[in-house]
């Protein structure tokens, strides 16, 4: 948990780049994007970090603090749980006070204030985006900013990344210790298909992002596929991306694993749960990566290959098969392909679902072998990622390396201990150095329950939180979540500029059950998109996000606009556009003024003709006729409707009319036969209903 930091660093002089370790990236990998690309891709980063309450330090670069503002509630829920969060930029406005949060003002000739940039760096996950503001021009002016640079895993990128922006901090950069491959592998699995299905991707071309994975980029280009030609294309791609010598698809059936799909010609024959290597990955729910041997029964089925990887994939909590691949490197974890290969299974296990016919009712549960929990431990040889030890002496069991198991879930993640690579016997004469294995779980004779998280493999659950001391006490509960109309807007903002839906629906959600209809409307919805609307008037937010957010905002009024209920003997008020005009969002909160007036309330929608008003009023007769015209074009067709309702016969109703074209151009009210809304639309409306009554 980080510490309050409301105050500002003095602004530094003109500082290091982050934008330059991008020349350490192949062309091939860059990218060129524009902003609301990078927030979402951004987003992806920030949702791994904060569904798994990883203890991160994340930078962020938005070339000012004005830019930030849009996504201040998004970045002050992130901060709950990362170890540090820090935003760089040049200081044109004082930044907002949240706890958590550092502000490190830069000098504007400093090269990060044309930067926008995202780096997230834990033990179990780390990657970052670096782009640099490049102007798109058009006949010579200026058009828009797109950003070219970055995305990248790589662990000396990350690293020297974090050490320029500790320059800008004046502070030594923070020591993570150990990192976990694996587990890094696995997450950006799950950021690489989250992006691949943004409702935004196609039109942002999203997953350009991912060159430096292109075996999900293939995998996620036919993921529409039929399963069988899914899984062999998986397979190729291991072998043509990653070096694999030989891939298999087993598919658990009736206590085996039988073959499913294979690249070889010979059909491999079908391996039993307690005998075999894939069987004990499935068993065990997590990876293993072994050094293979002449007596491993397995090499007859990898030819070629010096060591294995075999990833078990889990569909809806149940087990369903094993990837297994081989590999040339003599120790399996030093070795590109067994990386790849966990991480095609975990992207797998996200694909998958949607493709495969449950059959639980079918298929009995696998019964675990495992030994009683006081049995002692078994010695095991040193290894780690950072300097593996190769056995002295070939062994008929295979080296394990797996991430640490959690086998139950707490609705708040506590912190846990990352452990070292979890590994079984190889016996040796060689005197090794000692590792306690974790204790197994009872044995029940089925596979333990799976929680769901993210979609990520079983065994991936938990990891990578801060170490827990035992000797501390326990930390004091959290501090109950901000839930003030203020935070509710940022965090709004935030998700709509994002095109976070889900989130922004979370906050859609919590504010319906804390505020009345009108109070969401009034003090949520409407300043959240006001305040988009100015942002893209600014140019600090995109078309597609202002377009994204209106359509939001609209959806949530129109389903307010349809909960109410009318009082069949109110007063009528008919309420529409104007004659060409699409903007709805106007029309319909003024409907919604009118029904909390106690008016009963007929909503037209979009582009009401004129022609059609006439007839309209006589059927009806309402008291009230209310259209709206955002646009001047629209506006000038209300001129029409004062003069064709003074031609009609008693009683005519009170027209009414506004919109943001009356405030471009005031001349028009003088012009149009009706009563202006301007100011505060809701009192004003009360009043129309208090003085209608009376004449009533």
């Amino acid at each position: 948990m980080t510490t309050s930091s409301p105050s500002v660093n003095q602004s530094v002089n003109t500082g290091p780049s982050l934008f330059k370790l991008v020349h350490a990236v192949p062309e091939d990998y860059r990218l060129r994007l524009p902003a609301d690309a990078l927030v979402i891709i951004g987003r992806q980063l920030e949702i791994v970090v904060q569904n798994h309450q990883l203890a991160a330090d994340v930078a962020i670069g938005t070339l000012r603090f004005s830019l930030f503002r849009l996504h201040q509630g998004r970045i002050a829920q992130l901060a709950n749980c990362c170890r540090s969060v820090t935003v760089y930029g040049e200081k044109d406005i004082n930044p907002p006070d949240i706890p958590g949060v550092e502000f490190v003002a830069l000098d504007p000739d400093s090269p990060l204030c044309n930067e926008w940039f995202l780096v997230v760096d834990s033990p179990v996950f780390w990657g970052a985006l670096l782009t640099q503001a490049v102007p798109e021009r058009q006949n010579g002016n200026l058009r828009r900013y797109l950003f070219e640079g970055a995305l990248t895993p790589d662990e000396s990128i990350i690293s020297r990344a974090c050490l320029l922006l500790s320059l800008a901090r004046r502070r030594p950069a923070l020591d993570l210790g150990s990192r976990d491959l694996i587990a890094n592998r696995i997450y950006w699995a799950s950021v690489a298909y989250e992006l691949a299905m943004h409702i935004e991707a196609e039109r942002l071309t999203l997953t350009s992002c991912l060159g430096k994975f292109p075996e999900l980029l293939e995998i996620l280009q036919y993921r529409t596929t039929d399963l069988e030609s899914l899984l062999s294309l998986a397979l190729t791609v291991l072998h043509h991306h990653a070096g694999t010598t030989a891939e298999l698809f087993y598919r658990y059936e009736d206590q085996q694993l039988q073959p499913l799909v294979w690249r070889d010609n010979l059909q491999p024959a079908p391996l039993s749960l307690q005998n075999s290597i894939a069987g004990r990955a499935l068993q065990q729910r997590t990876p293993i990566l072994i050094q293979l041997t002449p007596q491993n029964p397995e090499q007859a089925l990898l030819p070629g290959a010096h060591s294995l990887t075999a990833a078990p994939l889990l569909l809806n909590g149940e087990p369903w098969g094993v990837l297994m691949t081989g590999q040339y490197e003599d120790d399996p974890t030093d070795s590109h392909a067994a990386l790849s290969t966990i991480s095609v299974a975990a992207l797998l296990e996200r694909i998958l679902p949607d493709k495969v016919v449950s059959t639980e009712d079918q298929r009995p549960s696998i019964d675990i072998k495992v030994p009683a929990p006081n049995q002692a431990p078994i010695d095991v040889p040193a290894v780690s990622f950072d300097n593996p030890a190769t056995p002295t002496q070939p062994s008929d069991e295979p080296l394990i390396v797996s991430s640490p198991l959690e086998q139950t879930m707490s609705p708040v993640p506590e912190p846990i201990a990352p452990s070292p690579l979890d590994s079984a016997s190889i016996p040796s004469q060689a005197a090794q150095p000692e590792i306690k294995t974790p204790n197994p779980p009872e044995q029940s004779g089925e596979l333990p329950a799976l929680a769901a998280v993210f979609g990520l493999p079983t065994w991936m659950f938990g990891a990578g939180t801060a170490p827990a001391k035992a000797a501390q006490p326990a930390p004091p509960p959290p501090a109950p979540p901000d839930r003030s109309m203020v935070m509710l807007q940022r965090r709004l903002m935030g998700a709509l500029i994002a095109f976070d839906r889900p989130s922004a629906e979370a906050v859609w959600n919590e504010a319906c059950s804390l505020y009345i209809p009108e109070t969401v409307c009034t003090e949520l919805l409407m300043p959240v998109q006001v305040a988009i609307g100015e942002g893209w008037h600014r140019g600090e937010v995109s078309v597609a996000a202002e377009h994204f957010s209106s359509r939001f905002v609209q959806t949530k009024l129109l389903t307010m606009l349809n909960a109410q209920t009318d009082v069949p003997s109110a007063l009528l008020a008919v309420i529409g556009c104007a004659q060409s005009e699409m903007h709805e969002l106007g029309a319909i909160m003024l409907s919604l003024f009118m029904r909390w007036a106690g008016f009963r309330v007929i909503y037209l929608g979009q582009n009401v003709p004129n022609t059609t008003l006439a007839d309209l009023i006589r059927q009806l007769r309402p008291q009230v006729l209310g259209l709206s015209a955002s646009m001047v074009e629209s506006a000038h067709n209300l001129i029409e409707v004062g003069q064709l309702i003074m031609r009609i016969e008693p009683p005519r109703p009170l027209f009414i009319y506004g919109g943001m074209a009356f405030y471009e151009r005031p001349d028009l009210r003088g012009r149009i036969m009706g009563q202006f809304l301007g100011g505060d639309v809701r009192k004003m409306v009360r009043q129309l209903a208090e003085q209608l009554r009376a004449q009533k």
